[in-house]
């Protein structure tokens, strides 16, 4: 059976047995034959932009004799999309991911968000929210000493609030202690002369400890 890192593991925790999923950007494959050993998920399609990578992909798969469905594609252009109501991505920046989400006419019958940014997440959580999907759950995974957010988005007429789209949904005590020590070093950083931007910071710092204590 296929083993997963902790970053891929975290994404798996968020499908449920009804979900048909499409892996976008699936590298070696491993998180959908993970999927698809388990019986994790009612379909997985595995895909991938780069022809090496969906070729390794394919590859794993075949050594496992599995029937998991392959397609080469930018994002969602290649994709078969009637059936899936569910997308994973993970191992891009935000606005990679912002791109694929952008193609509305594959995204109709997509109720649900499994995503994984390496930046920018509160542009992330606020973008996703204005397309229409709730944030409801973030699982924060530490993995060979870096942090990710694995973000689980819900198709909802719920609306976050500001803080929770701001910062996230702030569930991990490790993390919420990495994110106030990350943000006090940068605080460090700033030049004396910069009052301005140095005072900003305090403040953003302190609105991060207030929404960490609620």
């Amino acid at each position: 059976m296929t083993k997963l890192s902790k970053r891929l593991e975290s994404l798996a925790k968020f499908v449920l047995k009804n979900d048909r999923v499409v892996d976008v950007g699936c590298d070696h494959g491993y998180l959908s034959i993970f999927l698809v050993e388990n019986n994790l998920a009612k379909k997985v399609v595995a895909s991938d932009i780069n022809p090496n990578a969906l070729n390794m992909a394919i590859n794993n798969i075949k050594k496992r004799n599995l029937k998991i469905e392959t397609v080469l594609s930018d994002g969602l252009n290649n994709i078969d999309m009637h059936d899936i109501n569910t997308i994973i991505i993970s191992g891009m920046g935000t606005a990679t991911i912002l791109h694929i989400l952008a193609n509305h006419e594959k995204m109709k019958n997509v109720n649900k968000l499994i995503i994984q940014s390496n930046n920018d997440h509160e542009l992330l959580r606020k973008s996703i929210s204005k397309m229409g999907y709730f944030l409801t759950d973030e699982k924060y995974i530490k993995d060979k000493d870096k942090w990710y957010i694995t973000s689980l988005f819900i198709k909802s007429d719920k609306v976050n609030t500001k803080k929770e789209l701001e910062w996230g949904l702030l569930n991990n005590v490790q993390y919420n202690k990495y994110l106030i020590d990350k943000e006090q070093n940068i605080l460090k950083k700033i030049p004396l002369g910069h009052f301005k931007i140095k005072l900003s910071k305090y403040f953003k710092i302190r609105k991060l400890k207030k929404a960490i204590s609620r």
